[in-house]
């Protein structure tokens, strides 16, 4: 913000310019005439190398720094690991650089400089990781503004969605029934049920449990807030064959019962069982908003359940809605 004072004094009348910015000192300037003054306080608002230049800065904290105070103070997510990575690939990059000097074209090169094989969707992953730093500098720190913010997010292909048909549902359920491992039925069922993420599942306590309400109590989700999973009654039924009663994880480690079991060998086994091909366990969650869209949930109802912040990241399964309501209309409006 800038502001012109005028001073008259035995000398005459000059014009001083006074612009403030958060994270700068304050820059001074008197000139002759009020124009030369107010040609100066624009050209300094539009330059921030101008701003560094006249005004110095008001802060010298360093980007590692920055990193480690958002992670313990700030970061609210349920991947604090893979947070931590993303963000170290940043550090390396300019750990050590003053705030202010970071500029957007260190940004953009920094990106450019990812691994050429990474998705598109990944490096927006990396964008979005250092933006949220950058945001929290802003509102914590006094730094003037985002470097991250006009950078385009590069263009992401989501609009493929693999979901079980009735036929390879019913044969993975049964090959997972036969397996190895005696929870891996109960929990297909659950991402199939729920929608929930991996990650969400396999953190459950059995605490976390409330039979008389069908719920299920997850206490940070992928956006950072707590979520209810409801609960159908054969997962019920299923979940109380192995119900501990206590605080432990529903899906534990057998040599580490506070870690989460890897289920990896025998998830594959059971694919391989069930003649199930081109599929992720990240395809349940598609399963589940398949079969809501397929059966007449809106969009909105279809988030809700997912859990999606944002409706964009719903639309993927608009065209089961669309077949839906034109099954609906061509049956009921169709003789006339």
């Amino acid at each position: 913000m800038s502001s012109i004072q005028k001073i008259s004094n035995l000398r005459g009348t000059s014009y001083r310019v006074h612009i403030r910015k958060r994270g700068l000192k304050t820059i001074t300037k008197t000139f002759p005439t009020k124009k030369l003054a107010s040609q100066f306080a624009l050209k300094v608002e539009g330059d921030r190398r101008l701003q560094l230049a006249f005004g110095g800065r008001s802060s010298k904290m360093l980007f590692s720094e920055l990193v480690d105070s958002y992670l313990v103070n700030e970061y609210r997510g349920s991947r604090p690991k893979e947070e931590r990575r993303k963000l170290n690939y940043w550090v390396g990059q300019f750990g050590q650089k003053e705030l202010i000097y970071i500029t957007r074209r260190d940004i953009s090169s920094a990106l450019n400089s990812l691994p050429k094989h990474l998705a598109n969707a990944t490096i927006n992953r990396y964008k979005a990781a250092v933006s949220v730093v950058f945001s929290y500098a802003c509102r914590e720190f006094d730094l003037i503004d985002n470097p991250v913010i006009n950078i385009r997010s590069l263009p992401e292909n989501n609009t493929r969605v693999r979901f079980l048909s009735e036929v390879e549902r019913k044969r993975l359920l049964d090959a997972c029934k036969q397996s190895q491992w005696q929870k891996l039925y109960i929990l297909v069922l659950l991402a199939i049920t729920t929608g929930a993420r991996k990650g969400e599942l396999m953190n459950l306590k059995w605490s976390d449990l409330d039979y008389t309400r069908k719920t299920a109590y997850v206490k940070t989700s992928k956006n950072g807030e707590p979520k209810i999973l409801l609960l159908t009654d054969s997962v019920i039924k299923e979940l109380q064959q192995f119900d501990a009663d206590d605080d432990s994880l529903i899906f534990s480690s057998t040599v580490k019962p506070d870690k989460p079991y890897c289920f990896t060998k025998p998830w594959y086994q059971a694919l391989q069982d069930a003649d199930v091909r081109n599929f992720t366990f990240h395809c349940l969650r598609h399963s589940c908003a398949s079969y809501l869209a397929m059966n007449g949930a809106s969009l909105l109802e279809i988030a809700d359940v997912l859990g999606h912040k944002q409706i964009q990241m719903t639309k993927r399964y608009a065209h089961l809605c669309i077949e839906h309501k034109s099954s609906l209309i061509n049956r009921v409006m169709g003789d006339m």
